[in-house]
Formats: C-alpha cells, sequence, structure tokens
C-alpha cells in the first residue's frame, strides 16, 4: 500500500542520506511530503536509511566510483526524470592535513566526493528540471568553501569549486524555472567534526560556538521556500569569512593568533564530547 501511494509523490534525491545531516535533511523532505530516494555510500547504508523513512528508495553511490556515479546520473535522466523535483548534494568528506603532507589519493578523494561527483549529479538533476521549467537543486558546501582554511587546503579547495559552480548554475537555469541554493555551514557536531577534533583539523573549525544539525535542517527549509542561492550558518560567521575570502593575504599573518583561539575552541569541545 505504501509503495502505491507513494508512485504519485514527488521525489526528492539526498547524497550522504546516512549522515547526520543527511538524515535531518530527510526528515524534512520527508514532513513536506515528498518520496526520497536516499543515496548512501554502501548498500547496508542505504538500506539502513532507507528503513527509517517508509517508502523510500535506497541506493548505494560510491562517489570515487565513476561507473556508480555516471549509473545514478543515469537513473535521475531516466526513471526518476518525472518526478524529480529536489536535488541534494550533500555527501562530503574532509581528510585534515596540510597539502604538502596529504597523499596523492586523498587530494582525488577531496575533488571526486566533494566536487566531481555533485557537478556530474547537478548536470543530470539540471537537464531534467531545465526541460519540465521547475526543481530545487541544492548543495550543502561549508564556510571552508568561502575562507580558506589551512590545514585543510584540499577540502577548502573543493568547496570553493563547488560554490563556483553553483553561482555559475544559478545564473545558466534560472530563467527556466530551476532554483539553485547552497548551505554554507561553520562547524557543526557531527562525527565528521569530532573525526577532525581528534585528528589534528583546521583550528579555524573552532574558533565560536559549535552549532548542531538542526540548524542546518532548518536553514535547509529556508532555502526550499525562498529560493535565495546562499545561506550561511549561523549568518554572523559568514560575515567574517566573506572577509577574509576577499583578502586572503591577511589571513597568514592572523593564523598565529586564530591558531591559539582555536585551540582553546577544540580542547573545549573535545572536553564536551569525550
Amino acid at each position: 500500500m505504501i509503495a502505491d501511494m507513494t508512485q504519485t509523490l514527488p521525489l526528492a534525491l539526498v547524497t550522504g542520506a546516512a549522515g547526520d545531516i543527511g538524515k535531518a535533511l530527510c526528515e524534512r523532505l520527508s514532513h513536506r511530503g515528498y518520496q526520497l530516494i536516499v543515496a548512501a555510500h554502501t548498500d547496508e547504508s542505504a538500506a539502513a536509511t532507507a528503513e527509517l523513512f517508509p517508502g523510500s528508495i535506497p541506493v548505494a553511490c560510491d562517489h570515487t566510483d565513476p561507473d556508480e556515479v555516471r549509473s545514478l546520473c543515469e537513473r535521475i535522466e531516466g526513471e526518476w526524470s518525472d518526478r524529480l523535483q529536489v536535488l541534494v548534494c550533500n555527501a562530503g568528506v574532509i581528510i585534515p592535513g596540510d597539502l604538502a603532507d596529504v597523499t596523492a589519493e586523498s587530494i582525488d578523494t577531496h575533488l571526486d566526493i566533494n566536487l566531481r561527483a555533485p557537478a556530474q549529479l547537478l548536470r543530470s538533476a539540471a537537464i531534467v528540471c531545465r526541460a519540465k521549467g521547475e526543481g530545487h537543486l541544492v548543495a550543502i558546501a561549508s564556510l571552508g568553501g568561502v575562507m580558506p582554511m589551512p590545514g585543510s587546503a584540499m577540502y577548502s579547495a573543493s568547496k570553493f569549486g563547488l560554490r563556483g559552480l553553483l553561482s555559475a548554475l544559478n545564473a545558466e537555469v534560472h530563467s527556466n524555472g530551476v532554483k539553485v541554493s547552497g548551505i554554507y555551514p561553520g562547524a557543526i557536531d557531527t562525527k565528521m567534526l569530532r573525526f577532525e577534533a581528534r585528528s589534528g583539523g583546521s583550528a579555524l573549525n573552532f574558533l565560536s560556538k559549535i552549532h548542531d544539525v538542526g540548524e542546518v535542517a532548518d536553514a535547509f527549509e529556508k532555502a526550499l521556500d525562498k529560493g535565495r542561492l546562499e545561506i550561511y550558518v549561523p549568518y554572523s560567521e559568514s560575515l567574517s569569512a566573506r572577509f577574509a575570502a576577499g583578502l586572503p593575504w591577511t589571513i597568514r599573518p592572523l593564523m598565529p593568533m586564530l591558531n591559539r583561539v582555536g585551540e582553546r575552541g577544540r580542547r573545549k569541545f573535545l572536553k564536551r564530547i569525550d
């Protein structure tokens, strides 16, 4: 019966659906009446997430595997094209380390998961949404894609690229009735941030308050309602990030002070979670 009822619902595809933010976004979309396509790294994680949302469609997609990304794109342009209304590129990865210290493989991993795969998925969704004259293409980016993050250079590079992609895509499809939005969170209490805290991630993550996934989900719903190109979580932290992005030569002289403040924040956060 559930399967029959969902056949008429609009579809929303969420990548990284098994993560903390992914599940929160799926919950909001489910409450809004969408049938979910929950994409996760493995069959097991996709199936486990799908069980949380009756009637959802589980899909395994390893973003580092071009064949799996291509398969997901083909389904967007094929079997789901009539009902797909929302695409959320949420999957992401960070491997802390200075550029000179990380492996060549980690460079590819950042680019594959944070930029290449989202670009392919956004392209396929743009094709079907532009043809229909409706739809909303969303990506969960990061303030690390606005302000450079020493110690996580490849993460910043991939998220900077994603921001540029969203801005250009918005200009390309707006006249066709398609909305494009990027959500730019600061530090959010997720498994990823806890990994960074324990693994030498950039001290810039811990300069200010750690926020929760509900705030990202609130920003996501605001994007769905208002169709704004960029929404920051929180807005106040975006001001310093955008200032630094506009004057990148100011970052290096400030790093000793920023690192001291950030390391105090890291110790505070670790004390809270350990």
